[in-house]
């Protein structure tokens, strides 16, 4: 992440995250929205030294938009995170302005800085446009990374003054549902096999990474393996069948996003007459959507302190799972288990994956999901 960018988090001018999302199911209304783009803009006086190549600002600060909370109540509004001073040095690499900033813990400059270009070479004046680089002055060399660039940051510089304006970056790429070779698909035959409903957790059909060995689960001698017959498979659900009884599955609703972990998924899951649905939305990224005193009960509360010392407490994700409920009912209409998951590894992956390498990519594959599954769970 560069360091203007950390410096803007740290000032309070992260602004509200943009989702991108894949809908499935008849309510695509429900769930997450995309709110758009937030722009985000400051104007501090400036004072520039020639000889020592620093500016220094001043103004109001940043503020940013949180969902605070107040006893039992909540409102969206900005907090100010930032005093509004900051220091710089900067320099020219040809027609590339520079800029390292202060650090405020030990008052030294950071060793990387900021790289914008769109003015003039040699004349700080003029606009800038910060670009996904950041330039190690020690070295003489610079490194990019598009990943890094969260915001489009634009300087305004004028004689004794400077405006910077940012502009959230939108996503607009999403990531389609295919519970065909989705994590869930797996997570679901492990549990039918074992007779133990866990694991369930319907945010694994937003990863497919067990097709990095293959749609595992599709394989016959897999299925073969387990005990299990698959029909009607498709990407929102398909028919099991194991000791002898038949379930369908049927994705209700997904939502999803690129470069968060937000979601907003349904799943039923039918046996016996009895159909159990689990609905599950977690937001970490939070929009003044959720800011609402009725979700009080799905709120993760977390506490910092504003730019004057003051303590405040804040909202820091939205969680709301019926997952309780969903595996009490799952837990009526399960079959009777066919063997463990230690069985599971030793009758199924490795007598079908006599190669070391597939051994590896399928437990490792195995490991991930666990891991993924214990993180959501907290």
């Amino acid at each position: 992440m560069n360091s203007l960018t950390t410096k803007v988090k740290l000032f309070g001018a992260a602004l509200a995250l943009t989702f991108a999302f894949y809908a499935c199911g008849d309510d695509s209304s429900s769930g997450p929205s995309n709110p758009g783009n937030e722009v985000m803009s400051s104007s501090f006086q400036m004072i520039i030294d020639d000889k020592s190549q620093t500016i220094s600002l001043s103004g109001d600060g940043f503020k940013e938009n949180m969902c605070v909370v107040n006893g039992e109540t909540v409102q969206w509004k900005p907090v100010q995170t930032s005093p509004g001073d900051m220091l710089a040095k900067y320099m020219f690499v040809g027609d590339t302005l520079v800029l390292f900033w202060q650090d405020e813990e030990d008052g030294g400059f950071e060793n990387y800085g900021d790289m914008f270009i769109g003015g003039s070479a040699g004349s700080i004046y003029g606009t800038w446009n910060m670009v996904p680089c950041e330039y190690k002055e020690s070295r003489g060399s610079s490194r990019c990374d598009e990943d890094d660039l969260e915001y489009n940051t634009t300087l305004s510089i004028s004689n004794g003054a400077v405006n910077i304006t940012q502009t959230k970056q939108t996503f607009a790429e999403a990531s389609p549902l295919d519970y065909s070779t989705s994590e869930y698909r797996w997570s679901l035959y492990v549990s039918l096999y074992t007779g133990v409903a866990s694991n369930l957790d319907p945010t694994l059909l937003s990863y497919n990474s067990l097709s990095e060995a293959g749609p595992f689960a599709s394989k016959p001698e897999v299925q073969a393996a387990l005990g299990i017959t698959s029909s009607n498979l498709s990407t929102t659900g398909e028919t099991i069948t194991i000791a002898g009884k038949t379930f369908t599955v049927r994705v209700q609703n997904f939502q999803t996003f690129v470069g968060n972990d937000n979601s907003s998924t349904s799943v039923d899951i039918s046996a016996d007459g009895i159909t159990c649905s689990r609905t599950a939305e977690r937001i970490y990224e939070l929009t003044s959507d959720y800011c609402k005193t009725e979700n009080m009960a799905y709120f993760d509360i977390d506490d910092d302190y504003d730019a004057n010392g003051n303590k405040y407490y804040y909202v820091d994700s939205y969680k709301k799972d019926n997952m309780d409920e969903f595996y009490a009912c799952m837990q009526g209409i399960m079959p009777p288990p066919s063997g463990t998951e230690e069985d599971l590894l030793s009758k199924v992956v490795t007598p079908l994956y006599k190669k070391t390498a597939e051994q590896d990519d399928i437990q490792a594959i195995l490991k991930k999901s666990q891991k993924r599954l214990s993180r959501l769970a907290k």
